[in-house]
């Protein structure tokens, strides 16, 4: 019984098409045929009344009867035909008629009849749920309402065009969540710029009021240092400018996919990871197959692994460890070290920009490096994951 279904459930709208016209024919023949006949059987049922009334079982029936002739003093014997529907009242003759009519006009009439009733039952069994779906699907797409799912039982391809815009609604989805995420994204970003600007902006405008009222009373020492702290800071202002272009530049970037063995990116990796030790231990481990074939923009994937590796060095204590590994589409890189790890408020919020931690107090890192490889990471169709284990552990992910 489960079979039966599961073919009913799979079968196509041409083989359901077909099938019915066929039974459609058939049924109408059949019935054409059993309606003549039925119509046939009452004329002849008229048929045999007047045979009875008129005692013969001939409807055309020669009867005959003498004539004499007085001038040749004999008789003549005529033969004339009995036509019984020449008997026959209005009503049976106009009766008789009709059934004559339909014992031939059935044959139109059913096959119209059962064409029409075919094409009411196709519709409503294979086509008017989907439609109605499909028709629903669309009106709630033009309303740019998504929040919704299309779903149809049978395979078909009206099943299959309910798939597809299953799938379109899902990428539409997808898009306007990418974009909604990218706005606040955006001004989460504007609103960590215009933060951090106002402590360089705030010391350019004492340090310029002071160089402006006692600058003839003031030191040339106390003048080149006040000058010294504008320069640092105004520099800031442009190294500011420069990350927020990076930032944009990020943003229009396209992945490039290139095929590329495992092996040769490991080489990559390990020189350098080996190029940036810095007096720290550097060890690189391989998970499964060194040989697999990959597909990925090894720029973007080298960039997020030079960030992470640049992290690790800073906070480190000794060593730093990395592992690559290819699975389920995807390919991995662990960045670890043994230095104090992320505190709570950091696996939250390291990822967001111009974010520092509590035990970063130099001016020289804008809080930018897991943030970008945030950005590239998702442009490349993965993920970065933050965790402790023994130190800092990095995971990011890039889609094949």
């Amino acid at each position: 019984m489960g079979k039966i279904k599961e073919f009913f459930k799979r079968k196509s709208i041409k083989t359901a098409f077909t099938t019915s016209m066929l039974v459609c024919i058939i049924s109408a023949l059949l019935l054409s045929l059993s309606l003549s006949s039925i119509c046939q059987w009452g004329q002849s049922r008229y048929y045999k009344k007047y045979q009875v009334q008129f005692g013969v079982s001939d409807p055309e029936i020669v009867i005959g009867f003498d004539k004499k002739d007085d001038e040749q003093k004999g008789s003549i014997s005529y033969q004339t035909p009995l036509n019984l529907m020449d008997h026959f009242t209005p009503t049976d003759w106009t009766v008789y008629n009709i059934l004559g009519f339909l014992s031939i006009g059935v044959y139109p009439i059913c096959f119209i009849f059962c064409i029409v009733a075919t094409s009411i039952l196709f519709y409503k069994r294979h086509m008017q749920k989907p439609l109605a779906i499909l028709d629903h699907a669309a009106s709630q797409i033009a309303d740019n309402n998504l929040d919704f799912k299309i779903a149809y039982d049978k395979e078909d391809e009206l099943g299959k065009l309910c798939v597809s815009f299953e799938k379109m609604r899902q990428a539409l989805q997808e898009s306007n969540e990418e974009m909604w995420r990218q706005m606040e994204e955006r001004k989460r970003l504007n609103a960590a710029f215009s933060h951090d600007l106002r402590t360089p902006l705030t010391v350019l405008k004492g340090q310029s009021e002071l160089l402006r009222q006692y600058a003839p009373k003031m030191t040339a020492e106390k003048v080149s240092d006040a000058s010294e702290m504008m320069h640092r800071h105004i520099v800031r202002l442009e190294e500011y400018a420069q990350t927020m272009g990076e930032l944009q530049r990020l943003e229009d970037i396209e992945i490039v996919r290139q095929p590329v063995t495992m092996d040769a990116l490991c080489r990559q990796l390990e020189e350098t990871g080996e190029a940036v030790w810095d007096e720290k231990r550097f060890s690189y481990e391989v998970i499964g197959n060194r040989n697999s074939d990959l597909d990925i923009d090894m720029a973007i994937v080298m960039r997020v692994y030079e960030n992470l590796l640049a992290n690790a060095v800073r906070f480190a204590k000794e060593k730093i460890k990395v592992s690559a590994e290819s699975q389920d589409g995807y390919l991995y890189l662990t960045v670890s070290d043994d230095g104090t790890g992320f505190a709570e408020k950091d696996l939250e919020n390291a990822t967001k920009p111009f974010y520092k931690t509590v035990r970063e107090t130099d001016n020289e890192h804008f809080g930018m490096g897991l943030n970008i490889c945030k950005i590239l990471c998702e442009k490349h169709g993965g993920y970065i994951r933050l965790s402790n284990r023994n130190g800092a552990v990095v995971t990011v992910a890039f889609r094949q």
